[in-house]
């Protein structure tokens, strides 16, 4: 079987960001190999407790688990998300986004232009066009990486 991978594009370049994963529990849940079930791929890193399937039923984990609800609706939003009119549009962003770029997973995504933290897109953009031509590609896992490079 062919290896699939499955890729996010960032969205630095953008001004307004995009729903989380389609909406926060609205659409996907990932089982990880040790049993936790996830509203996202990269949900683990947050500090919330997710669920695990040995423990609990899919519906249970759906409808009724603190992780999979937390981020369903809008009254986790903080401002400026809370009073955005956009706010139907893009439910406050990526939650793994906001925790890595601005320590908090219940603040704007900082690819909006309306969050506190969107400087830090900026000098990451910045940061990115500048970057010599000439500078060597690092990988995490070199050899892995060049021999997916290669095709």
């Amino acid at each position: 079987n062919p290896i699939k991978l499955i890729f996010v594009t960032p969205d630095y370049y953008e001004e307004r960001p995009k729903k989380c994963m389609n909406g926060w529990g609205e659409i996907f849940l990932t089982v990880t190999p040790d049993g936790t079930a996830l509203p996202c791929h990269s949900a683990r890193m947050l500090p919330i407790e997710f669920p695990n399937v040995k423990d609990h039923s899919l519906q249970h984990i759906w409808h009724e688990s603190f992780g999979f609800n937390h981020f369903r609706g809008n009254d986790w939003m903080q401002e400026p998300c809370r009073s955005c009119d956009e706010k139907e549009n893009d439910l406050g962003g990526c939650r793994c986004q906001a925790y890595m770029l601005a320590g908090d997973m219940n603040a704007a995504d900082p690819v909006c232009s309306k969050s506190p933290h969107h400087q830090k897109i900026l000098d990451a953009r910045a940061a990115a066009e500048h970057t010599p031509a000439d500078a060597p590609i690092t990988f995490r896992n070199d050899r892995n990486s060049r021999v997916f490079a290669r095709g």
